[in-house]
């Protein structure tokens, strides 16, 4: 069987596009199930729950070790759970990072805003027609990974595949990505440490171990309240992580700014250096800035020497 996953900590394009592509492999007479690396965040439960479908069971340990996989949404070995001489094939919308394989395997990788567009763009190929809970859940791996189409990662396909979707699906997309921004900006009765490893990506930037990790939010409130908890925590991370260096960004899913949080006084004086940033306090402001992918850590690596 082969097991198809996204990469740790997973978000909502990522556990769509598992699930997804498991069912376009069976389509395809090939014996695939989907799987997640973890415990899903409130914007995905709000996802499935509300179309009535069933999360992805966890993949095991013994299945980390012995399994095949096919990544989705991601081909950094660092963000994944796979073994790397286990990995069959790749679907994704992230930057090549360095894999390395003994074999030929099947890539795609597109630079779009999502990974379900992909899958939707390869349905299309295919002749298959998703129907209205498929093509739902497609839609809102688009809606969470371009914030609504509104992030620097967005393309016209994006845009054209988006629009084909909400027709498909019959959903009022305004209302259901309200719906799914207000779970995903429900911190209630988690611990910051959590909060800030939820959406956590390690990253190796002129041989320095980088993390960036953000929290995408329609209310700056918690976050503002709990400031001094936030920093603290960012170093234990850091620590514990065993990081060089660690940057926590606050995104305003309404504004489109990022409030990017240094872990300590060499993170201050890179954001200081890269970003030119205003500081408010603990935190620095990141005008019309809201994508890790594209403008938060490309200008980090290069600071790095990558």
């Amino acid at each position: 069987m082969l097991i198809v996953i996204g990469h740790k900590n997973p978000d909502t394009d990522t556990v769509v596009s598992a699930e997804m592509f498991s069912r376009f492999l069976k389509d395809e007479g090939k014996n695939a199930q989907s799987a997640i690396p973890g415990e899903v965040n409130n914007e995905t439960k709000f996802v499935f729950s509300r179309l009535e479908e069933k999360i992805p069971r966890i993949v095991t340990e013994k299945e980390k070790n012995e399994g095949e996989f096919f990544l989705v949404d991601h081909n950094d070995m660092r963000q994944s759970v796979a073994k790397k001489e286990n990995v069959w094939g790749i679907l994704d919308h992230h930057l090549l990072s360095g894999l390395r394989t003994d074999s030929p395997i099947y890539c795609r990788i597109e630079p779009l805003g999502s990974t379900c567009t992909l899958i939707y763009k390869m349905m299309k190929d295919r002749g298959m027609n998703p129907d209205k809970k498929e093509a739902a859940l497609l839609l809102s791996g688009i809606i969470s990974d371009t914030l609504n189409l509104n992030s620097a990662t967005t393309t016209s396909e994006d845009i054209d595949l988006y629009y084909e979707l909400v027709d498909i699906a019959g959903i009022d997309p305004e209302d259901f990505a309200k719906g799914m921004f207000e779970a995903k900006s429900d911190f209630s009765g988690m611990e910051m440490k959590d909060i800030i490893r939820g959406d956590l990506k390690e990253y190796e930037f002129g041989g320095k171990k980088v993390g960036i990790g953000v929290a995408e939010t329609t209310s700056l409130k918690f976050f503002k309240e709990n400031e001094n908890d936030v920093v603290e925590n960012i170093v234990k991370v850091k620590k514990e992580e065993g990081f060089d260096a660690l940057f926590f960004g606050v995104v305003d899913i309404i504004n489109q700014d990022t409030y990017l949080y240094p872990a300590e006084e060499e993170e201050v004086e890179s954001i200081k250096k890269v970003f030119k940033g205003r500081r408010e306090g603990k935190f620095f402001l990141l005008k019309g800035t809201s994508s890790r992918k594209k403008e938060i850590a490309p200008p980090l690596s290069e600071y790095y020497g990558t």
